[in-house]
């Protein structure tokens, strides 16, 4: 057995992007590229360097599809096991209750959870734009005042308000919001 079958030597191209990355980082590391590309070589096959997935963005898609396959598997049995309880499917509004829904946490992280701990949504702020104490209305997304100094004002500036939802940002007054301009009455002139 000679020196090279023990030591094999491994030839192969790189086309110049590869080989000028190879030569700067081996001088970073004040090394030689021989040196250098076996050290890489060396700590792959010895399980330290990692393999960095192609796309992590389909792995995220992966691991959420998965989760959202294991909520309907949940629900799906507790829709069986009702029946088989009960001799009779789950009611409409049971359906409802207990199905999973999807709300999004962060730009990146979503969790499920059971609708029957609803939360508000983003676009149904829970308060009303009326201001009482200081008889005005502010728009609750970007806190723009509506004010009024007379009753003609006053009509002005509800029409106002509802352009400024319609027009600024994009959607139709909320339940709350309709039903805050539908109660508010003038009561003087705004602080």
């Amino acid at each position: 057995m000679g020196y090279d079958t023990r030591n094999p030597i491994f030839s192969f191209r790189l086309g110049e992007y590869r080989h000028g990355k190879i030569h700067r980082l081996a001088k970073l590391h004040k090394m030689p590229v021989n040196d250098f590309v076996r050290k890489i070589l060396d700590n792959y096959l010895d399980g330290d360097l990692i393999e960095k997935p192609k796309d992590d963005l389909a792995v995220e898609m992966t691991k959420l599809r998965i989760e959202k396959l294991k909520q309907e598997n949940k629900y799906m049995n507790l829709k069986i096991k009702f029946f088989e309880n009960f001799g009779r499917p789950l009611s409409e509004s049971g359906l409802r209750i207990t199905k999973p829904q999807i709300i999004t946490t962060e730009p990146q992280k979503t969790t499920w959870i059971s609708s029957h701990n609803p939360e508000p949504k983003k676009e149904d702020p829970p308060m009303s734009p009326y201001d009482e104490k200081n008889n005005r209305l502010e728009c609750l997304e970007c806190h723009q005042k509506f004010l009024w100094a007379h009753p003609t004002e006053f009509n002005t500036q509800i029409v106002e308000f509802q352009r400024h939802i319609t027009n600024n940002h994009g959607r139709e007054l909320t339940h709350i919001e309709r039903t805050a301009i539908l109660k508010v009455n003038y009561e003087g002139a705004s602080k």
